[in-house]
């Protein structure tokens, strides 16, 4: 890359975090959407998400709205334990993208913990922040 397009790319890079209004409204989200699915509340949980979204799991299959209701809805999935770190929001206009850290630790005989980092893409949409595609990445 030239010195002239990675100091292009750098200046973008800078300019693009989140003013502090929007920043607060998309971290009340992330820690809203863990406590929710750990609370059991699945629609509270779905009610975030657009109808559209999906994320690419941890496991690298692509897991939609519907087949994640029912996941939060199982007894299998349900969480005794769940927090967000590294929480870092950009925005670009009706868009922002969260990364950030999660830990969470199923309940059950087959209990785990697991560590990942996770991305979220958010369409503010009719004034409401929506997630329409998630990312995550297991931590080792």
């Amino acid at each position: 890359m030239s010195t002239v397009l990675a100091l292009a790319w750098w200046l973008v890079a800078a300019q693009s975090s989140a003013p502090p209004a929007v920043t607060r409204a998309i971290e009340q989200i992330e820690h809203h959407l863990a406590a929710s699915w750990k609370n059991g509340d699945c629609e509270a949980w779905a009610a975030m998400l657009a109808p559209e979204w999906s994320v690419i799991h941890i496991s690298a299959n692509i897991i939609t709205k519907p087949q994640a209701v029912s996941m939060c809805h199982d007894p299998q999935y349900r969480l005794t334990a769940s927090s967000i770190d590294e929480l870092s929001i950009r925005s670009y206009g009706n868009t922002a993208i969260a990364t950030g850290r999660t830990t969470a630790t199923t309940s059950g005989d087959a209990a785990q913990t697991v560590r990942l980092r996770f991305t979220d893409v958010f369409v503010r949409r009719k004034g409401r922040w929506l997630v329409v595609t998630s990312q995550a990445t297991r931590i080792p």
